[in-house]
């Protein structure tokens, strides 16, 4: 659908921001609004207010804010249009306006022949586990203390001895050799074509729309065949955008607040039987980035919990670099004795140390820490100093003074060195990586100059003040847009200008304008600062000022900011002026100037 202004008002106001935040987050009534734990940023006490008057939203902690369509398309993490159409599924509301213009995308008919075919074999296989042969799988599956709860939750099936079954039944279901080919679990054997899974226990595996795509069939008889047949990647189905239970994990994880990865199918089942669902396993698959912005997509802290050998630790190293390039929130289980799995934990030792176990949790520092004093005695003074050195950046990421100390000191214990001179080496690092971004005239410059900073920010105050009272009155009245185009044409703040050519833009296609729709126009265009821009706007006081006094604060509005631009001007003018010359050019430019300022400021 296309940007439809009388719409989008009309949607806001049937749909109430509180019962919309609250059909994905806890809210609570406190006086006459209402807070809640804001899902933007790590939060512990409710800082997210939500205004049921203005239908706003404002995070008073990570300045997060907007009205109903920014809120579900940020938790989302869905376009402008496509929140607007969850918006009106949540209140229930339909408009045929909502399906104007829209690209209907051709289905893939071979696609859906192949999602038609894996459907039909999942029945097929559902079926064999409620004959009589498949006794051999829930015998398996009760050994396991699987329940048919989660049977039936998973999907588990029995692929029936005889794979020519499975076979028949797919073609007298219609579908071509080629089809059954395709989906990947044809075996040519001199006999005919056959079922590659046969006589296996069946683990369906979901895309992302809770679709079957694949399947990993276990054994379950002592022999020399593999433990496992997973099937081959086919064109419904890659290993690097998959991850097991993902569609079910989704839906409890955004509620829960975290989610799990583990290696197996069995530790997901493991952590289901003690009541966690929000969890997903790699399948022995190494990390992509389409796995990552799967992770990202549901803005929840992850929690590693990897086997408890030295690969699936090596493995949680690695995955600890990752989610920091990808700038993800994460915490980690601690190994907890020579247990390798949840799986096993929960067969050997019971679901109470299981739910201990998934809930020792550390932070990366700590297990990062552990991790090299479990793998190496540091006794060569050589092997200390480069686990030092990896850790000095962690250290100087950390903003808390308290937690600063906590690991450098935790780092030196570990190391054997001294903390002051780990603190002194951590000092020396930052302030070489100060050093780089450093303009030594620019500093010499702001320090010495008579025209000082408090000066400047007294300007630049000044200036923004008056940028800000016209960019407010624009928020409500056409006029004052007009005002803008003919008399200031731009404002020197970025962000103001950025507004003012939305509100231009607006103004032509309407005949009012009012702050709300303002906003929803700004986000229909997906701009990569939305949010930065939005935040300014809810922040604005869009009080309208009096018809009879609104040209008059207009004026005086114009005639600052016209004076206020030629200073920046004349500034900008100096410091390409400085350029190329010595100290004492530039100091006799500097002082020129700042004479010329002094006398223009007298008069």
């Amino acid at each position: 659908m296309k940007f439809d202004h009388e719409l989008i008002q009309e949607i806001k106001s049937r749909a109430d921001i509180v019962d919309v935040i609250s059909s994905y987050i806890n809210v609570i009534k406190k006086g006459r609004r209402y807070v809640a734990i804001c899902p933007f940023h790590d939060d512990h006490d409710p800082s997210m207010n939500i205004d049921p008057e203005k239908q706003t939203f404002t995070c008073y902690v990570c300045h997060h804010s907007g009205d109903v369509f920014t809120f579900v398309s940020d938790y989302e993490k869905i376009p402008f249009m496509d929140a607007v159409k969850k918006v009106c599924e949540i209140i229930n509301f339909d408009d045929p306006r909502l399906h104007q213009n829209e690209i209907k995308r051709p289905i893939n008919t071979d696609l859906q022949v192949l999602y038609n075919c894996i459907n039909e074999l999942q029945k097929f296989y559902r079926y064999g586990l409620e004959t009589e042969e498949g006794n051999i799988a829930l015998d398996y599956l009760s050994r396991r203390k699987i329940s048919n709860e989660q049977i039936d939750k998973f999907g588990f099936g029995y692929a029936l001895n005889d794979g020519k079954k499975a076979i028949s039944y797919l073609q007298q279901k219609g579908f071509s050799l080629k089809n059954i080919e395709d989906i990947g679990i044809a075996l040519a054997k001199t006999s005919g074509t056959s079922d590659s899974n046969a006589g296996r226990l069946i683990i369906p595996i979901f895309n992302t729309n809770g679709q079957v795509v694949a399947f990993s069939a276990r054994r379950l008889v002592d022999d020399d065949s593999p433990k496992y047949v997973n099937s081959p990647e086919t064109k419904i189905f890659r290993k690097g955008s998959t991850l097991y239970n993902y569609n079910i994990a989704k839906q409890t994880a955004r509620h829960d607040g975290f989610i799990y990865i583990v290696e197996g199918f069995m530790d997901v089942l493991a952590f289901d039987s003690i009541g966690i669902s929000s969890c997903i396993a790699l399948m022995g698959t190494k990390l992509t980035d389409t796995h990552v912005d799967l992770l990202r997509k549901l803005n929840v802290e992850i929690r590693l919990c990897l086997d408890g050998d030295n690969a699936g630790q090596q493995a949680m190293m690695s995955l600890m670099t990752m989610f920091d390039k990808a700038n993800l929130s994460y915490r980690l289980v601690s190994k907890v004795g020579e247990a390798k799995d949840p799986d096993e934990i929960l067969k050997n030792s019971g679901s109470d140390e299981l739910k201990l176990y998934v809930n020792s949790l550390v932070d990366p520092f700590d297990f990062a820490l552990n991790y090299y004093k479990n793998i190496s005695p540091l006794d060569n003074i050589d092997d200390r100093k480069k686990v030092v050195s990896h850790f000095a950046p962690m250290l100087l990421s950390i903003k808390s003074k308290f937690d600063f100390d906590d690991c450098l000191y935790k780092l030196a214990e570990a190391t054997r060195f001294n903390p002051n001179a780990i603190r002194e080496y951590v000092k020396s690092i930052k302030t070489n990586s100060d050093n780089n971004k450093t303009d030594d005239f620019v500093d010499y410059f702001d320090s010495n100059r008579a025209y000082d900073k408090k000066t400047l920010n007294k300007e630049l105050r000044r200036l923004t003040l008056a940028e800000k009272t016209v960019l407010e009155q624009m928020m409500n009245n056409k006029d004052a847009i007009s005002f803008y185009e003919r008399n200031i044409k731009y404002f020197i703040n970025e962000i103001y200008r950025q507004i003012a050519n939305y509100l231009i833009q607006f103004a032509d296609e309407s005949d009012t304008v009012n702050p709300s729709i303002i906003m929803d126009y700004i986000s229909s265009f997906e701009p990569e600062n939305k949010k930065e821009l939005l935040n300014e706007i809810v922040s604005l006081d869009t009080t309208p000022i009096e018809k009879d006094k609104l040209d008059e604060v207009l004026n005086e509005c114009r005639n600052i900011i016209i004076e206020e631009r030629n200073k920046t001007f004349e500034k900008k003018n100096l410091l390409k002026s400085l350029e190329g010359k010595s100290d004492q050019e530039k100091a006799k430019l500097l002082k020129d100037y700042i004479n010329k300022t002094n006398t223009n400021d007298a008069k």
